[in-house]
């Protein structure tokens, strides 16, 4: 068999899960997709490695070819283990003192030995972050929710307008027009994104408005006790039906192509498989109101993402926006789950105790210190305004000057505006956070935050 091996491609054993091998591909698809600088034929193995070993059909046949391979090798050199005898025992494993952000020092096991003595636990472990949720992503809106309504609605409108045309004597010029704004209440009834696509659509749905509105002050005359009228009973109800009519089918449609507008923005499968947009380090969108970023910064922004990656991992619905901007106002990173956003930001410090006092500045060692605090918080309240059905929270998050480096302690716990927290403990700390959200998407934020903000462009949903 030529090529590589679709198990070395996706680092995994050959006897890893089905969902560790996704988990693999998720995480490797988005350090080498082209649109985020990877190399194009890395990708593509990694595409061909992720068909084969997810299908359970392909993979038993892909492992039925390595067997073969493997019995046409040289036999290997090194002793194998005799299962029948037991395994030598291992000395029990010394306490490791790590940093903690509510002790100042721990005796607790590291994260690596809590994780192996806990696989099964579903959330955070010492440093690492386990995943907390493997069910279904629950995108919304969902896909193809309002169009089996909206079509049957729809159809029927039409239908009984239809029939009304048919009915109708056309005794005039004025008969003529009603009639044609009759039959444009159909127009303004589509969907939108069906609509767009009538020669003069427009120009209908005004006509079809004009006509909606008339019946709609024709129908008030016609039950006022003070006026004449010769209209019957039938003619009333018949137009109360259709003024009704089009106000529920124009809503049930209007939703349809909402829902219809984000499948297009962001395809299903984005939706589903792909987590993260921009690279750190660099504006989301390039344009002139992005402000230069230093290298420095590119190389803080870097750090801050490879904690955000775990995060990411364990919760398949979050989203991670690298350089999200809402008009000029730019965020370094930012992170959605269901209805909570967390704008991110980071700097360097040596060991000491940060925290941030009541007017959102950053103290180190009780004494004030320049920080992107304010600015975050700022952030805060621009994207809030912005994004008014989610809840917005600002995290600055503080390294230690040489990467690994501990003592540095960050006040936790808070419900503020902006929370301080040490990259030691920031990924626990977002997830317990994002985590009550569940594996829920909002495609209308993620759009907003992608395709209109960015461009200052007004709420589209």
């Amino acid at each position: 068999m030529g090529g590589a091996d679709h198990y070395e491609v996706l680092n995994v054993e050959r006897t890893a899960s089905a969902a560790e091998i996704k988990t693999a591909y998720r995480k490797l698809v988005r350090q080498v997709h082209p649109d985020q600088g990877g190399n194009a034929a890395l990708f593509r193995l990694v595409q061909e490695a992720w068909t084969t070993l997810s299908d359970p059909v392909k993979r038993a046949s892909y492992d039925r070819l390595l067997a073969g391979q493997s019995t046409t090798r040289e036999p290997d050199p090194r002793p194998r283990p005799d299962p029948r005898r037991e395994p030598d025992p291992q000395p029990e494993p010394e306490p490791t003192w790590t940093w903690s952000t509510d002790q100042p020092w721990s005796n607790e096991p590291s994260s690596e030995q809590a994780s192996s003595e806990q696989p099964e636990q579903s959330r955070t472990t010492g440093e690492r972050t386990q995943p907390v949720n493997t069910g279904p992503i629950h995108a919304t809106p969902t896909f193809g929710r309002w169009r089996v309504p909206a079509l049957v609605a729809l159809t029927v409108f039409a239908a009984l307008i239809i029939w009304i045309l048919a009915t109708t004597d056309y005794n005039g010029f004025w008969d003529v027009v009603f009639g044609v704004g009759t039959a444009a209440m159909i127009v303004v009834a589509m969907p939108p994104h069906w609509s767009r696509r009538v020669p003069l659509g427009g120009l209908f749905k005004v006509l079809g408005v004009l006509t909606a509105a008339f019946l709609l002050v024709a129908l008030f005359l016609t039950f006022n006790p003070f006026a004449a009228s010769g209209v019957s009973t039938v003619g009333r109800v018949l137009v109360g039906v259709v003024v009704a009519g089009l106000i529920v089918v124009r809503i049930l449609t209007g939703r349809w192509s909402t829902a219809h507008a984000l499948d297009q923005a962001i395809d299903r499968t984005a939706a589903y498989e792909f987590n993260l947009w921009g690279r750190p380090g660099e504006p989301l969108i390039d344009d002139a109101l992005a402000a230069p970023i230093s290298a420095y910064d590119v190389l803080l922004q870097r750090r801050t993402a490879n904690l955000l990656d775990p995060v990411i991992g364990a919760l398949p619905a979050a989203k991670l926006v690298h350089g999200a901007q809402l008009g000029a106002v730019a965020v370094d990173h930012m992170l959605l789950n269901g209805n909570r956003v967390a704008l991110i930001v980071s700097l360097t410090g040596p060991p000491g105790a940060y925290s941030l006092d009541a007017y959102g500045s950053l103290v180190f060692n009780g004494q004030p210190i320049d920080s992107p605090a304010p600015a975050l918080e700022a952030a805060v309240t621009a994207w809030s305004g912005r994004l008014r059905t989610a809840q917005v929270r600002g995290f600055l998050i503080v390294h230690p000057t040489v990467d690994g480096q501990g003592g540095i302690m960050t006040q936790g716990g808070s419900e503020a505006a902006v929370t301080c927290l040490s990259a030691r403990s920031a990924d626990r700390e977002l997830l317990n956070w994002l985590q009550p959200e569940g594996n829920v998407l909002d495609r209308r934020l993620l759009y907003d935050v992608l395709r209109r903000a960015p461009y200052g462009l007004g709420p589209g949903w």
